[in-house]
């Protein structure tokens, strides 16, 4: 079962700079039936500044780069339906989700952001980013103004789901971060059966919020 502890972090864009809590919720390690340790999680690391959001997944090994690391979150009513996301994973007890990023690590690395909106996915209206550490076993998103955006809409928080999965549509969740139990292998489905919160640790001021410009998401939510 996960846990959530409380710690001290920096966050790495700096429109407000002073140190922030971060959130950090655990996983056990080996609770999946493959094997594969870079698909392991162990650990995940929230944090957000008022403006950028910071999440950082942590596995048991990370040694491999064929691994597809994936976010989800449901931060307003609505969302996509169950089992229902843009790189067709086969992830069910997820319907609701409004965000989702898919991200990779072989060549070079990258990551794609999604929204759900007018009944299906389109593309996140927030630069993400996505890192991996192989010396530290983590692999870390940037969203970049996603809390501002957020917030502009009247939103604090958001629930959330992590997975690590393979490179190929109908592939299962081979973990899931909470309380899942072990993750089935390869051949057959995945659910997930818990989702995690996470609160802005800092909301930003209305001011800060008219200089930024970021209210797109406050009239998709409206909509």
């Amino acid at each position: 079962m996960k846990t959530t502890t409380r710690t001290i972090g920096c966050c790495l864009a700096a429109v407000v700079a002073a140190p922030t809590l971060a959130s950090v919720y655990t996983d056990p390690v080996g609770d999946i039936a493959t094997g594969n340790a870079n698909l392991d999680i162990t650990q995940m690391e929230i944090t957000d500044n008022g403006v950028d959001l910071v999440v950082r997944m942590t596995v048991d090994s990370l040694d491999g780069d064929w691994g597809k690391y994936l976010f989800f979150m449901d931060a307003w009513d609505g969302g996509s339906g169950d089992n229902d996301n843009p790189w067709f994973r086969d992830i069910g007890g997820l319907a609701g989700m409004d965000i989702f990023v898919g991200s990779w690590l072989d060549g070079g690395g990258g990551a794609l952001g999604y929204e759900y909106a007018d009944g299906g996915w389109g593309e996140l209206p927030f630069t993400v980013t996505v890192s991996a550490d192989y010396d530290n076993n983590t692999v870390e998103w940037n969203f970049y103004d996603l809390v501002a955006g957020l917030s502009s809409a009247g939103i604090t928080g958001f629930d959330f789901e992590a997975a690590t999965t393979g490179g190929n549509g109908g592939d299962p969740a081979i973990d899931l971060i909470g309380g899942e139990g072990t993750q089935p292998g390869w051949g057959q489905g995945s659910t997930s059966i818990d989702r995690l919160r996470y609160d802005f640790s800092t909301i930003p001021a209305p001011g800060a919020l008219a200089l930024l410009g970021v209210a797109g998401l406050a009239r998709r939510r409206r909509r």
